[in-house]
């Protein structure tokens, strides 16, 4: 009876490792074979910082023969990108800490140990600071002040800062 059921496990085994071993010539075979015409290739860039995510047409004019296996040693898993196949669409995504290029052109104002600071970014998203200014939260007009505390002041910096509150000292005389 041992035997019977060794011999079952073993068959039953030796079918799944040739099936499996199908399967990956398989895949490796489809990944030669050159990509239909039509096919349209984009990257997809989301940024963990900001929430955006930006695509990318890819441009294959200069590409002998386009295959998936040359795509991905364009991109590479190792560098995160991930592939996927639908339809007459192939993607290569992946998901990067920090800013896309829009955001991490910008700054607004921010709070830091008491102190009014540039952060990186629109207001809302904390890019991380940029510098600190000699300007203590707490001497801002109460509007000003709840806006700075939570982030979303958006100012492009410290010079702009200085002319509203002018404005506001001369309000006030």
């Amino acid at each position: 009876m041992f035997r019977k059921e060794s011999r079952f496990l073993i068959s039953t085994f030796a079918f799944l490792v040739a099936v499996g071993s199908l399967y990956v010539v398989q895949q490796r075979a489809a990944l030669q074979r050159p990509l239909p015409r039509g096919v349209k290739i984009f990257t997809k860039v989301v940024y963990e910082t900001c929430g955006h995510q930006v695509e990318n047409e890819v441009d294959l004019a200069e590409m002998e023969e386009v295959t998936p296996a040359r795509l991905q040693k364009l991109y590479p898993s190792s560098q995160g990108w991930k592939m996927e196949l639908s339809d007459e669409i192939l993607v290569f995504s992946r998901v990067e800490e920090g800013l896309c290029e829009d955001c991490s052109r910008k700054t607004h104002l921010g709070e830091k140990g008491g102190f009014v600071a540039i952060i990186r970014g629109p207001a809302g998203v904390d890019g991380g600071v940029l510098r600190v200014t000699k300007i203590r939260v707490s001497s801002l007009p109460e509007e000003l002040r709840n806006q700075v505390e939570k982030g979303c002041l958006d100012l492009s910096g410290e010079e702009e800062l200085l002319q509203i509150l002018d404005s506001y000292d001369e309000n006030l005389d």
